[in-house]
């Protein structure tokens, strides 16, 4: 369950990216470059922080010998 929440964090993050850059090629929006400023950063940081988790996620299929004590 937990790798689902991560890949739908990335996603999510990746949707409002490509939000942003929509944005940018539009031209009847009053401000685009604010507007896509805060869509690039909040779907760049949200794709970061889902990618950055689900690697720290999958870190337990090759935990290092020296954790469970040679057992």
């Amino acid at each position: 369950m937990e790798k689902l929440l991560w890949a739908w964090t990335i996603l999510v993050g990746l949707i409002l990216a490509r939000l942003g850059y929509n944005e940018v090629a539009m031209q009847e929006t009053s401000s685009p470059e604010i507007t896509a400023t805060l869509l690039l950063t909040g779907g760049l940081l949200t794709g970061l922080v889902g990618a950055t988790g689900l690697c720290g996620l999958l870190g337990w299929l090759a935990p290092s010998s020296g954790e469970h004590g040679g057992k």
